[in-house]
């Protein structure tokens, strides 16, 4: 992989831009595990921009930038950015299960169980709630 990405980025084709060879190569030099966590968004200008998914990978991968950068440069055999931009992510909302059961207070009362319709159900318990305050207070 590395003296094709080398090739490659020595060809001076259109057909292959410069962020193309800078995602490709991101990969390479950061490895998988980190690229779940610090994913190449796009190349701007001379500035690779990176989104990470919170500060501590932030800070941690801004020690490694220098690093990053040299290894970019020798697996392309050209300089193609000059620094690292790191953005941390939007968090995502993840899919939810279809049927997922949720969380119901219960009533302790059994008469108002039996009462289907939420509304009413609220209704009776607020209104034997106010009887029993008139009752205590008598």
């Amino acid at each position: 992989m590395d003296k094709a990405l080398r090739l490659v980025g020595k060809l001076k084709n259109e057909l292959v831009g410069d962020e193309e060879l800078a995602r490709a190569a991101w990969r390479a030099a950061v490895g998988e595990r980190i690229e779940k966590n610090a994913r190449f968004r796009e190349l701007v200008r001379d500035r690779i921009v990176v989104e990470v998914d919170d500060r501590v990978w932030q800070s941690q991968m801004h020690a490694l930038e220098r690093q990053i950068l040299g290894k970019i440069e020798k697996l392309l055999g050209r300089v193609v950015a000059r620094q690292i931009e790191y953005r941390i992510a939007i968090p995502r909302i993840q899919p939810q299960v279809a049927g997922q059961v949720e969380f119901q207070l219960r009533s302790v009362d059994a008469e108002a169980d039996r009462i289907a319709d939420p509304g009413l159900r609220r209704m009776y318990l607020k209104s034997k709630r106010r009887a029993k305050i008139l009752k205590d207070a008598i």
